[in-house]
């Protein structure tokens, strides 16, 4: 009876011992399954932010692109209609001033006539740059507008501003030297700048603004070019 007894211990002692080393087992599969599902969780976070950043990326360069002239790399035509709208609604809301320069490189035709397209584009990149290194402030904007045409968005600047950073571009885009010996203002590239700085009041549109820019431009042309008309 009492061996029997201790069979009975030693076979309720090893089943005790198996469940034991099962449920060790069982509680070690599960870390491991946890551990791996945590890795798993680790690297789809991983790969869905990777993702979302190169989207972010590519959306920035498209939008980057769509706001850009092809040619110069300044801003392009649309996108100077946009902000110019934005800041004029801005202007007239705060009744702070807003600036407006309006350019045309002086005989550009005569040019591309006498060193040929290529060399016209070239010249339109190095000006469209000295314009650009003039017109960095943060919320100032260089755009193309057309043809040879460039024009500088200065918010919150007033005649004096206006006129000093026209200044400053005259100067930049002579200090360029790029040659042009059948200009009729000079034996190297030149522009002329029509500025304006006004307060604006209700009603006041970009169209206004842009009409006036060009008034004063045509005045610049009219008293032999390279110059600024205010």
């Amino acid at each position: 009876m009492s061996s029997m007894t201790n069979f009975d211990e030693i076979d309720w002692r090893n089943s005790a011992s198996a469940n034991f080393v099962s449920l060790i087992l069982e509680q070690q599969a599960q870390l491991s399954d946890q551990r791996i599902n945590k890795e798993l969780m680790t690297e789809l976070v991983s790969q869905f932010v990777a993702s979302e950043r190169k989207l972010a990326e590519a959306h920035a360069a498209v939008l980057a692109m769509s706001r850009t002239d092809a040619l110069t790399g300044i801003a392009n035509r649309r996108w100077f209609d946009e902000c110019l709208a934005q800041e004029l609604a801005r202007a007239l809301r705060s009744s702070t001033p807003i600036g407006l320069l309006l350019m045309d490189i002086d005989c550009f035709k005569l040019y591309n006539d006498n060193y040929g397209h290529a060399a016209g584009d070239e010249c339109l990149i190095k000006v469209a740059q000295a314009v650009h290194e003039v017109v960095k402030r943060p919320p100032d904007l260089a755009a193309r507008y057309g043809g040879e045409e460039l024009v500088c968005i200065l918010p919150d600047t007033d005649v004096i501003g206006v006129r000093k950073v026209g200044g400053a571009l005259l100067e930049a885009i002579r200090h360029a030297a790029i040659p042009h010996a059948f200009s009729k203002a000079a034996n190297i590239v030149t522009v002329s700048i029509g500025g304006i700085s006004l307060i604006p009041e209700y009603g006041t549109t970009s169209k206004m603004l842009i009409e006036a820019a060009d008034a004063m431009l045509y005045q610049s042309k009219e008293n032999g070019r390279n110059r600024l008309t205010m």
